[in-house]
């Protein structure tokens, strides 16, 4: 296994991870997320990147 297709492979779970946590989180809890992401300069166009990771990962299926 290469290392783009371990580092592939790690990005999509945590794409899961992130998404589980925020099923489970209340709307509350997920403002304060938002703003803490913002706040440490790593916020986009929602909470969690989702949208950038979606993109990167499509790419990378792509190219792997």
């Amino acid at each position: 296994m290469t290392i783009q297709t371990e580092l592939l492979a790690e990005l999509v779970y945590a794409h899961r991870i992130i998404a589980n946590a925020l099923n489970i989180m209340t709307p509350e809890q997920k403002t304060e997320w938002a703003e803490r992401n913002a706040a440490d300069g790593c916020d986009g166009e929602g909470t969690t990147r989702a949208n950038e990771r979606d993109a990167v990962i499509a790419r990378a299926q792509v190219a792997v």
